[in-house]
């Protein structure tokens, strides 16, 4: 499975309203790309859904993703070659 999309905890926001262009394109599209979870740990989510190959790895290259992530917010992360959407709600 290819995860392009994370929403943490319960946004305050709708998910298809951020990451789906309308309620077809979330359906056939966005949805299947797109996975919940109440980690808010980044580099644990990013070795979790395979885009980062371990914590340490992610500490040595990119200290600036080494975060936990408290506040509602919506993120637009690069790692490597992968683009990642992360929606956090509370």
């Amino acid at each position: 499975m290819y995860v392009e999309n994370i929403v943490i905890g319960k946004p305050i926001v709708e998910p298809e309203i951020i990451f789906g262009r309308d309620y077809e394109d979330w359906e056939k599209v966005e949805k299947e790309k797109t996975i919940y979870t109440e980690e808010r740990f980044l580099p644990k989510i990013l070795v979790a859904v395979g885009i980062a190959p371990s914590i340490s790895e992610i500490r040595r290259n990119r200290k600036d993703l080494v975060k936990t992530l408290e506040i509602l917010n919506y993120l637009e992360i690069k790692y490597g070659k992968r683009k990642l959407f992360i929606l956090i709600g509370n």
